[in-house]
């Protein structure tokens, strides 16, 4: 697979240039020279395949040598809403969230919550997506939200798209139809580890939400909200869509 570096401000013209971060781990971690490729991606769809023809200390020149761009129709529009799960399980959820192609993270402050990510801790979750997108061939990146309260959450939740809440006690996921169907976004949502309160559970559903199962055992939340994640964006009518709408395991991982 070929390199790929992040450019939010991919050029429209025919060259461009790669610096900061990026640039440094192009020229000093993979030592990429004069007539290399690689391609970059801009974090809205947009990539580019292109040939190194410069190397200064600060920057990088490119050729570019062909485009493409993500249709509309092929993303999923696949909200997930969760708790943060403690240490570094958070960066694991945003980092497979990504990979699988969820659209949008919303962290959620409920009552059971026990940890409260600050300012610092998302903006290094929002780099999190930036590597797994590099890694994973995404071109869009997943949008990291500030941390939301729940009721203030129920209140845009219905109008993105249908909520399925993750409880015990609802309808198992396997006959959840609605939950694989194209034409709409969804709202994955995720209690933390000591799950919703019936309180919080009665709110979802009167703001149209439904309950879904994710079987007998007790999961952990990360576990949860990447289970739902794929079942949605991994069924099958779906599979192979469109540019980068099904992940494949790497050569490496397989």
């Amino acid at each position: 697979m070929t390199a790929r570096y992040y450019a939010p401000h991919l050029s429209d013209d025919d060259s461009c240039e790669l610096g900061g971060g990026e640039f440094h781990h192009l020229t000093r971690v993979m030592r990429a020279g004069i007539g290399d490729r690689i391609v970059l991606f801009d974090g809205r769809g947009n990539a580019a395949e292109c040939k190194i023809t410069g190397l200064t200390k600060i920057c990088a020149s490119l050729q570019i040598l062909e485009r493409r761009s993500e249709p509309p129709e092929v993303v999923r529009h696949v909200v997930l809403a969760t708790a943060i799960p403690k240490a570094d399980r958070f960066r694991w959820l945003v980092e497979k969230a990504t990979e699988l192609g969820v659209s949008r993270l919303i962290p959620l402050q409920t009552t059971r919550s026990v940890t409260e990510p600050g300012s610092n801790k998302l903006d290094k979750m929002r780099v999190t997506v930036i590597e797994a997108c590099k890694q994973s061939g995404r071109d869009r990146l997943m949008t990291i939200d500030a941390v939301t309260d729940w009721k203030a959450f129920l209140s845009e939740a219905s109008g993105i798209g249908k909520i399925f809440v993750a409880h015990p006690g609802g309808t198992p996921v396997a006959e959840a139809r609605e939950m694989t169907q194209r034409d709409r976004a969804i709202v994955l949502t995720v209690g933390p580890e000591g799950g919703f309160t019936e309180s919080e559970i009665e709110q979802a559903v009167a703001a149209g939400g439904r309950r879904v199962s994710l079987g007998s055992n007790i999961l952990r939340t990360e576990t949860a909200a990447i289970a739902l994640a794929a079942l949605c964006l991994l069924s099958a009518p779906f599979l192979g869509s469109g540019p980068g709408s099904a992940p494949t395991l790497n050569d490496s991982e397989t």
